[in-house]
Order: structure tokens, then C-alpha cells, then sequence
């Protein structure tokens, strides 16, 4: 007995069926478990970077927390402008909003854009940005 036959008298269509769920059900457990090894600490980090951001914790000043900025645009844009005088004249908007994030400000987005309407931040033409508070 040759061909479909010998396949079929030998249940070769349930082995064949049998054998591709396995393996389906295989890849997928696999790929379960290789979705879950991000949320492993200490596989996906590197050492290297881990421990110059620890370097840089230690060399960084304790910055304040702030729970609520006042209503007064420019009372709000002097106390950030404090608290970003480590960035220098002229910074990014990403180092802006970092130093916002880690004081504790509630909406970093809605503060620097309304900094940003009222003309308190400018941004020069190399995509630099500086305060132009106003004394009163």
C-alpha cells in the first residue's frame, strides 16, 4: 500500500494534525515568555548605563518639589526659571521639561506652552530656547 492510503491506514492525518498543534501551541507559549523578558529587572538594563546615571544622581543637587505653581504666569515662570538655572542661557525644550517632570509639576506640556503664548520663553534661531521675564 503506497500514498494516501498508507496515510491513512497508518492515522498519519491525525499524527500530522496533532504534530502542527504542538508546535502552534509551542511558539506560542515561547513567544509568551519572550514578551515577559522586559519586565524582568536587570535583563534588558545595561550596567554600563546604570551606573552612570547613578554617578549623575550623586552629582546632582537635590531639586524641589513643587505640588502647585501660582496663578501669575510670570510669578509661575520665575520660579521655574530658578529652578533651570543649572541648564544655562539658552537650553532645549527637552531638558525643560525634564527638570518640570522631576520637581514635580503636574503638567510640564500645558505650563511650557503657556510660557511659550505669553512670550515669557523665546526661542532663538538654533532651536535654543531662554526666558525673557519681566520685572515688575
Amino acid at each position: 500500500m503506497y500514498g494516501l492510503a498508507a496515510i491513512e491506514q497508518a492515522n498519519g492525518w491525525a499524527m500530522a494534525a496533532a504534530g502542527a498543534c504542538i508546535v502552534l501551541c509551542g511558539l506560542t507559549v515561547l513567544s509568551f515568555l519572550i514578551s515577559l523578558l522586559p519586565r524582568i529587572p536587570g535583563i534588558s538594563d545595561d550596567k554600563k548605563n546604570t551606573q552612570e546615571a547613578g554617578a549623575q544622581k550623586i552629582q546632582t543637587p537635590e531639586t524641589k518639589k513643587i505640588d502647585k505653581l501660582p496663578d501669575d504666569i510670570n510669578s509661575a515662570a520665575l520660579i521655574i526659571s530658578e529652578l533651570t538655572e543649572a541648564l544655562g542661557e539658552s537650553f532645549d525644550l527637552v531638558d525643560l521639561h525634564k527638570k518640570c517632570k522631576e520637581t514635580g509639576l503636574p503638567n510640564p506640556h500645558m505650563t511650557i506652552n503657556s510660557f511659550r503664548q505669553a512670550g515669557i520663553l523665546k526661542a532663538s534661531e538654533s532651536g535654543q530656547f531662554s526666558w525673557q521675564l519681566t520685572s515688575d
